[in-house]
């Protein structure tokens, strides 16, 4: 009976020890849970209360953003009343002034803008930094086939802002940009939109446009479109618009195009592409995504390599035969480059070494 009474005692005690255990450990886990949803109730209370900004990118872009000026000489036609006159097609010659903006690439004042900003034959070329001040800058080159001129401003003895350019490859549909530039002579502004397409043609050949609902107006022309993190990713060019004001397509050039671009028009005062020779036959490229050869010129690149029309390519230097892979082929070649082409010629798939001309 004494041993019964002895285990029952010891069985008590062990569920006596194992009740307040769990007790505490239940109080425990009510005191951190409580803690818990503090510290969450504060998070939730500065979430509520923090206004999202994007004011960090414009701070770190802006400095490197400038106004420009320019006051280009164009010819117009005389009205001419007098018979003898009109034998003569009289013209004279006008200035105009031209409004845009520019990016400033590099600390000793290499500045990137629209060949239409400044035009090819400009008197003066001004700058306005974002703090007021102003430098003459001289134009180094133009290319009429990106509409991108670079500029070098007048002024050895200070360090300019210089903007960070990150590779716009990267760039995705849906990305947050913000447009800096002078709409309308206004001064610098800044608006906000994304990244509506990629890959954009308009009007040349040449064309691969970001293209974005931010708003890009008269002035905005050479400014910076950026990313969320505040760098370049393309230079605002033109809009798409029926009324003449921004109508949320607005036009970029990719930065990864225009870095292709500057080197060539610091060192030769021109771009110099390769040359193909040939040309795409659009329906199949439309419907059914082929790269099918509509016409090789006689002599040219193509031609001496064996490509024929008709032939469909399978292959870029290895990569997949899409057109964007074509475009950047094309645009990026240099002369005297080898690109590798892969087509299919019938049942038969031939292998060509086709080498860049030189681009008119």
């Amino acid at each position: 009976m004494k041993t019964i009474s002895k285990k029952y005692m010891v069985r008590a005690k062990s569920i006596l020890n194992f009740s307040i255990f769990l007790l505490a450990g239940a109080l425990i886990g009510f005191v951190i849970s409580l803690l818990l949803l503090d510290d969450d109730k504060s998070f939730n209370d500065e979430l509520i209360n923090t206004t999202f900004s994007y004011n960090y990118a414009v701070e770190k872009a802006s400095p490197a953003v400038v106004n420009i000026y320019s006051e280009q000489i164009i010819d117009k036609q005389l009205p001419t009343q007098r018979r003898f006159n009109s034998i003569f097609n009289n013209k004279e010659q006008q200035v105009k002034t031209s409004l845009g903006s520019g990016v400033i690439l590099s600390s000793d004042g290499y500045v990137l803008t629209n060949q239409h900003v400044v035009g090819d034959n400009s008197l003066r070329v001004t700058t306005e930094l974002y703090d007021g001040r102003k430098f003459t800058a001289q134009l180094i080159g133009i290319d009429k086939g990106t509409d991108l001129a670079v500029l070098k401003i007048q002024e050895n003895e200070i360090l300019f802002p210089s903007i960070e350019i990150e590779d716009s490859d990267k760039v995705n549909i849906g990305d947050i940009v913000l447009a800096i530039g002078n709409p309308y002579g206004l001064g610098q502004s800044v608006s906000m939109g994304i990244v509506s397409a990629t890959g954009r043609e308009f009007d040349n050949p040449y064309s691969n446009y970001i293209q974005t609902d931010a708003s890009i107006n008269k002035g905005n022309s050479g400014g910076a479109l950026i990313d969320s993190k505040g760098r370049l990713i393309g230079i605002n060019t033109l809009i798409r618009s029926s009324s003449g004001g921004s109508e949320g397509i607005g036009l970029a050039i990719p930065s990864t195009n225009a870095l292709e671009i500057i080197s060539d028009l610091i060192q030769y005062g021109e771009v110099r592409r390769g040359w193909l020779g040939f040309s795409i036959e659009r329906i199949n490229l439309l419907r059914a995504g082929q790269l099918v050869i509509s016409q090789v010129v006689e002599d040219g690149p193509a031609y001496k390599s064996g490509l024929m029309k008709g032939d469909v390519i399978n292959s870029i230097n290895s990569e997949s035969p899409s057109y964007d892979n074509l475009y950047k082929t094309f645009a990026r070649s240099k002369p005297g480059e080898e690109i590798l082409l892969k087509v299919k010629r019938g049942p038969d798939i031939i292998n060509l070494s086709l080498i860049t001309g030189q681009a008119d």
